[in-house]
């Protein structure tokens, strides 16, 4: 009686099945690698202006904020975006490179006009990582906010808080203005819509 023939299908197949698995397994550990690239745990905290850097706390509200790295282990540097959502010509975003000394490090304190932003932030290497908080701030805040306040930064080149603050109708479209600031040890960009007023055309 001949033999069947399912029995080498078989093997066929669980050879083929394991090969299969044994790939996925050296994938899924290149893929952990990729993902855990040195000083990648790191995070970067949202904060109220006066609280301390080292404060664990991760704050979804704020009127002036500042931001606090901590845990980035080797990294010497953390390139971060705020941006509003939904994305708007009528609001400004900010943009800067957050320098890291023994893993941690944190911003001046800076104003937004109200409404939800992204943080984004990276690494050299890293894995882009993102959160979303508010900016509310009532009436009086928000005047304290149109005075000028903070450090200007030495050799010219800086520029005060007041530079990023403003009312939500303080943000008129047209073309934009790109200011680069050098306040502290973080430089910071602010892209800024310039409000073009009616009576330009006269």
């Amino acid at each position: 009686m001949p033999s069947s023939p399912s029995r080498p299908v078989i093997r066929v197949r669980t050879a083929t099945a394991a090969a299969t698995l044994a790939f996925a397994g050296v994938s899924l550990a290149g893929a952990t690698a990729a993902v855990a690239a040195p000083g990648d745990s790191g995070d970067i905290a949202v904060h109220k202006t006066g609280m301390a850097p080292s404060d664990t706390r991760d704050e979804k509200e704020v009127c002036k904020f500042t931001l606090s790295a901590r845990n980035f282990e080797t990294a010497k540097a953390a390139t971060w975006t705020v941006t509003p959502q939904p994305k708007s010509p009528d609001k400004p975003v900010l943009t800067g490179e957050l320098p890291l000394v023994n893993g941690a490090g944190h911003t001046p304190d800076y104003s937004l006009p109200n409404g939800t932003y992204e943080l984004s932030w990276t690494i050299p290497g890293g894995v882009p990582k993102k959160k979303t908080f508010r900016i509310n701030c009532s009436i009086g805040e928000r005047d304290d906010n149109k005075k000028p306040s903070g450090a200007v930064a030495a050799g010219g080149g800086g520029m005060s808080n007041a530079a990023a603050s403003g009312t939500d109708d303080s943000w008129g479209v047209g073309g934009p203005l790109l200011v680069t600031a050098a306040v502290s040890t973080a430089g910071v960009v602010l892209v800024r819509r310039a409000r073009r007023r009616g009576h330009d055309a006269a």
